[in-house]
């Protein structure tokens, strides 16, 4: 799924199908997102001159927390890299709404994927 198919949000910026401003306390939501198929890691495109981390959620920007993404400099802001989770603890199946939050640094976002591995 791409950064700008997000469904509602707080605090971020969105131009060209990317998100920006990401920074602690932001957050985008994605609407029923389907998790029935075990998917159990996580990958997300992203640029920064900095690092940071970032959240996966159940329900709410203060829901379950099933993954954190920890991420390195790409050197710049328009630089993208693509970092993941090791693991997502998803016991919850089905549809869910799906918020990424921001807990440090800040980021531009590019695209997400959930996977099986």
């Amino acid at each position: 799924m791409k950064a700008c198919d997000f469904t509602d949000s707080s605090g971020i910026t969105s131009w060209d199908c990317g998100v920006g401003s990401f920074n602690p306390g932001n957050w985008i939501k994605f609407d029923s997102v389907d998790l029935s198929t075990g998917y159990n890691a996580f990958a997300v495109s992203y640029a920064s001159p900095v690092s940071g981390s970032f959240d996966i959620r159940i329900g709410n920007p203060n829901g379950q927390t099933i993954g954190t993404v920890n991420y390195g400099p790409t050197g710049d802001w328009s630089t993208n890299k693509w970092e993941g989770t090791p693991s997502l603890d998803i016991t919850t199946r089905g549809r869910q709404d799906i918020f990424i939050v921001s807990t440090s640094g800040s980021a531009n976002l590019r695209e997400f994927w959930f996977k099986n591995e």
